[in-house]
């Protein structure tokens, strides 16, 4: 049996139509909802921002004003007088004590203390004895180092002073007397020994 294939060719363009009604209506909406955003969002900035206005001038208007009458009092004074206070001298500066500066006065030179040298009595050995003579000196303190040297040596001397025949003084320094000649030499060794010459001088 054969179909009938003409109901359904006359359905299928009321379907496109409805399709395209739908789709129009659609875009139609959505342009009035973008559009009325749009009015409505600066009305909704203004009465947003005129409470926070009225707050602000709230904030300002209860703050309270500077007091300037402790400037003002400073003023008038600056003015009744014409000039300001004037500032307390400053402390004075402890000054160091004056140094008393010594006059050096010169020093006088002290005599030089000259002790006189008084020469030992002489003492004479008895006849037939010796003496060793060490040195003649005409100047005292010279007989006087030759004697503390020899000291030294374990040599007990003395100084004798004797005028010569020109007037001149001198001054020898001796040891002894001595028994006998060998005994001299004894001492006469010991000396050169040392580096001191001497003279074996027999009393008559």
């Amino acid at each position: 049996m054969p179909r009938d294939y003409r109901r359904p060719s006359q359905s299928q363009p009321t379907k496109r139509k409805q399709n395209k009604s739908c789709v129009w209506w659609l875009i139609v909406g959505v342009a009035l909802g973008v559009v009325i955003t749009k009015i409505l969002a600066p009305s909704q900035d203004a009465t947003e921002s005129a409470p926070e206005a009225a707050e602000a001038k709230s904030d300002q208007s209860t703050r309270p004003k500077p007091n300037f009458t402790f400037e003002k009092v400073l003023t008038e004074a600056e003015d009744d007088d014409g000039k300001a206070p004037p500032l307390p001298p400053p402390a004075p500066r402890p000054q160091p004590p004056e140094q008393k500066q010594e006059q050096a006065q010169p020093a006088t030179p002290t005599p030089a203390q000259t002790t006189a040298i008084t020469p030992e009595p002489e003492t004479k050995p008895r006849s037939g004895t010796y003496v060793v003579q060490v040195g003649s000196f005409s100047r005292a303190a010279d007989a006087e180092r030759l004697k503390a040297q020899l000291a030294l040596l374990g040599i007990s001397t003395n100084v004798q002073a004797a005028t010569l025949s020109s007037g001149r003084v001198t001054h020898r320094v001796r040891t002894g007397g001595f028994a006998s000649r060998q005994e001299a030499k004894k001492i006469q060794d010991l000396l050169k020994r040392n580096g001191k010459d001497s003279l074996a001088i027999p009393i008559k």
